[in-house]
């Protein structure tokens, strides 16, 4: 779901970028002149330290295929263009952009280079320099996920898109979508003016896409499923978890209105209630069900979206009452510090978000690489998911005022989906009890 902070001049986007509620609006923004916060000799890694000079580095013989691979660097930009640095070897190059003005410690992701050790990474920058001498590089062990029940949860349609397309074409996993997508921007207020009837509408549309959009992907419809909660009430819902909470905007007759669409007959058959218990005990189900040993959600230390936040507790309370094993895989959609991340073009690598906050109880890193196929696949993916676009009449009305149109340069989920990985923080079970905890204190 595209969501965006209010900007000078107005305070909600027409166009679906969702919610702007008072907890986004005050949001912490990244000083581009601070050092990102994370501690990766803290998680369970491996460490070289590397001769960093101006033109590259020598790859240690510690690395081994699959990877992910971080390069911890000190960097000044040097003008006003969008700063990059290039690595390359052998024919193998990835690029990565940093924010304009950035000064102080980043994480250059190298996992596509499979260099033998000795071989020396090739660094290019523009309008961007680093600090030589010795430099910290970080290996992340990660099992194959090849063969690995997969489950990937996403807050709303397109969320799991975004973040996580290449990882379920990749796996055939199971995609489970929580809420139907019912608020957000008047998408289609030109067709339906009468508000309750336009966000059921939205809605309706919305968990079609969430149900059948992942077929890109290889994820058949019955594999694909949506819960039919309503978008933007899941922290209300935590808030008293045995009231029921209505649709924020949408009239429906009936409150399962959503969940009836699913291809799946045992999901159609629960029934539903609007409550965070309810809610609970639909994912434990969905665990029981599909029993997975990987599981992708949002982080919620990272994301600024609420509903992606308390989705992932949802999940963790969850877990308390299903004794599989699994570990988790957490992804960052609209990022607390810096919403315009990934930075720079669809060609470059995402990196890590930025973040001002050490604590954020993951164990390790997993940079999953797309091919070019995978990246093209998830662009027509995105562009068939209706909250990403605007709805073009065609007889010349404008889709979006020129003020919405500009904000695409930075927000738009065509520029920052397709990118040549997915990056995911691995959790453990007990990493994901311990930020739970941390994550509600803070609230």
């Amino acid at each position: 779901m595209l969501f965006t902070p209010p900007r000078v001049g107005y305070a909600v986007l027409v166009f679906g970028l969702g919610l702007v509620t008072a907890a986004v609006a005050q949001r912490p923004r990244f000083n581009p002149q601070g050092d990102y916060a994370y501690d990766l000799a803290a998680t369970a890694t491996a460490m070289v330290n590397v001769d960093l000079k101006p033109d590259g580095f020598a790859w240690p013989a510690e690395a081994r295929p699959g990877d992910t691979v971080f390069l911890e660097i000190n960097v000044a930009v040097e003008g006003g263009e969008v700063p990059e640095i290039t690595a390359a070897r052998g024919g193998v190059s990835v690029r990565q952009a940093f924010e304009i003005g950035a000064r102080g410690r980043r994480f250059l992701d190298l996992s596509p280079l499979r260099a033998a050790a000795e071989d020396t990474v090739v660094l290019s920058g523009r309008s961007v320099a680093w600090q030589t001498g010795k430099a910290r590089l970080f290996f992340h062990r990660n099992a194959p996920l090849a063969g690995r029940r997969v489950l990937v949860l996403a807050p709303h349609p397109d969320d799991a898109e975004i973040a996580a397309f290449g990882l379920y074409r990749q796996t055939g996993a199971d995609v489970i979508t929580v809420t139907a997508g019912d608020a957000g921007g008047e998408n289609f207020g030109t067709l339906f003016p009468e508000p309750a009837e336009h966000f059921r509408i939205k809605g309706w549309i919305r968990t079609w896409d969430s149900i059948s959009v992942p077929f890109y992907g290889g994820v058949l419809p019955g594999k694909a499923r949506n819960l039919g909660y309503y978008d933007g009430v899941l922290r209300q819902m935590q808030a008293a978890p045995a009231t029921v909470v209505p649709p924020l905007r949408a009239k429906l007759d009936e409150p399962g209105y959503y969940r009836s669409f699913n291809m799946d007959s045992g999901l159609r058959a629960r029934p539903f209630k609007g409550t965070w218990q309810a809610l609970v005990d639909d994912l434990v189900w969905e665990l029981k069900r599909v029993n997975p040993e990987v599981i992708a959600a949002p982080h919620p230390l990272l994301d600024a979206h609420p509903d992606h936040q308390f989705t992932t507790i949802a999940l963790i309370e969850a877990l308390t009452k299903w004794k599989g094993r699994c570990e988790l895989l957490l992804y960052t959609n609209h990022a607390l510090e810096n919403e315009a991340w990934p930075l720079g073009d669809r060609a470059a690598m995402s990196g890590l978000p930025p973040t001002s906050r050490p604590e954020l109880f993951f164990s390790g890193l997993r940079s999953l690489p797309l091919s070019p196929l995978d990246q093209k696949l998830k662009l027509v993916a995105l562009e068939d998911m209706h909250d990403l676009r605007a709805f073009d009449l065609r007889d010349g009305t404008p889709p979006v005022t020129e003020e919405v149109r500009a904000s695409w340069k930075h927000h738009d989920y065509y520029r920052r989906g397709p990118r040549p990985n997915e990056l995911f923080f691995v959790l453990t079970r007990e990493d994901a009890m311990r930020l739970r905890e941390a994550f509600l204190a803070r609230r």
